[in-house]
């Protein structure tokens, strides 16, 4: 997708206008154009409950999912790999790891996943034949994102509690300050790691620049709300060139403040200047970016019942994301496997059922 957009098109649920701020425009498509189509590829049918909670594409192709499975009353760690088109539950690490709660992937042999269990905070790799662990924190450090750009270089980030990310060196785990709590991080080589969260109540973008995180130049929001915060919870990085961070702003609203008020953001980074597109309230923020093996962006935005919003060129179109007949969906995961496009979560039975397990699920395009 080519950088900033000054008029867009919004279809479907998306009404209202979106605002942008950028020296330079995109031109509007000049060929026909058909709007990829989204499907349940696949509903897990393990015994017990499972959830997908986030997907990751090597450069190699490779392909892989993660989560959690109730077995014997316990959530221990789930992994899939995609072959031949069909999500296969490989072998997964300790439960000691507990639930996973991120996952990177360099290549079939660097396969990163990482947890915490009452007895501290895990990574484990995947080297092509079994799983090495390794301890990052004995206290209740949370990795929310991780980063793997080769087995002797890895980050992850602790969400809004921490302001230390942690450096995988090749044999050990250090410990490096951040300008701001991060919530999401994307390596594209070792002088370039992206890192996003919040700084001052305004979305926070931070770069590595090989010696120390910096925080970035970006462009000050207006802030639709007093108390609004804003929040970068994902980041898509093609390039050093090529940076995108996708996320909203949040505030307690409703006659008695109890309600969530949203609006979602994005920032793209195209190795000059940054620019800034601000989306219509309501329905949640984004919580995931990635793109959509062509010039565009996909971005999965709330929670329950997600919509999947498409942004190509001057166009911007929001589709509610399809479910097994009969169930209730929720999604955390959307990443770029060459020309498809993989969504992953979990779908509940709807209504009130005598056994209301929920299953593992993957959405895709194409």
């Amino acid at each position: 997708m080519r950088r900033q957009l000054t008029a867009f098109a919004v279809a479907a649920v998306t009404a209202a206008a979106v605002t942008t701020a950028g020296p330079a425009q995109a031109g509007p498509r000049t060929k026909a154009y058909t709007e990829p189509a989204w499907s349940v590829a696949q509903t897990n049918a393990l015994p017990g409950e499972d959830e997908i909670r986030v997907i990751s594409v090597a450069p190699t192709g490779s392909t892989w999912a993660a989560g959690y499975q109730a077995v014997d009353g316990q959530n221990v760690p789930l992994v899939q790999h995609l072959l031949s088109g069909q999500w296969t539950t490989v072998t997964s690490p300790s439960s000691t790891l507990g639930e996973i709660s991120a996952l990177s992937v360099s290549s079939s042999k660097n396969v990163w996943a990482f947890g915490r269990s009452d007895a501290g905070t895990f990574a484990a790799r995947w080297n092509g034949t079994g799983w090495a662990r390794s301890t990052l924190a004995s206290s209740s450090y949370y990795v929310q994102d991780a980063s793997a750009l080769s087995a002797s270089n890895v980050w992850a980030v602790g969400g809004d509690q921490t302001k230390t990310s942690m450096h995988w060196t090749g044999t050990s785990w250090e410990k490096v300050a951040l300008p701001a709590p991060a919530r999401a991080v994307a390596g594209v080589s070792s002088t370039h790691v992206y890192a996003g969260g919040t700084y001052k109540s305004q979305p926070a973008v931070m770069h590595w620049t090989g010696s120390a995180w910096k925080l970035a130049n970006t462009p000050k929001l207006e802030v639709p709300n007093p108390d609004a915060v804003g929040f970068v919870n994902d980041i898509y990085a093609p390039s050093a060139s090529d940076v995108w961070a996708a996320g909203g702003f949040d505030w307690s609203c409703g006659e008695d403040g109890d309600d969530v008020c949203d609006q979602p953001f994005l920032l793209h980074w195209d190795g000059t200047a940054w620019s800034t597109m601000t989306f219509p309230q309501g329905y949640g923020t984004f919580s995931r970016v990635t793109g959509d093996g062509d010039t565009g962006l996909w971005l999965l935005r709330g929670g329950w019942n997600p919509q999947l919003v498409h942004v190509v060129g001057d166009s911007v179109t929001s589709v509610t994301a399809p479910r097994p007949s009969g169930h209730d969906i929720s999604l955390t995961a959307l990443a770029l496997q060459g020309t498809t496009v993989w969504a992953g979560g979990v779908a509940f039975p709807g209504g009130d059922p005598d056994d209301p397990t929920g299953n593992g699920l993957y959405l895709r395009t194409g």
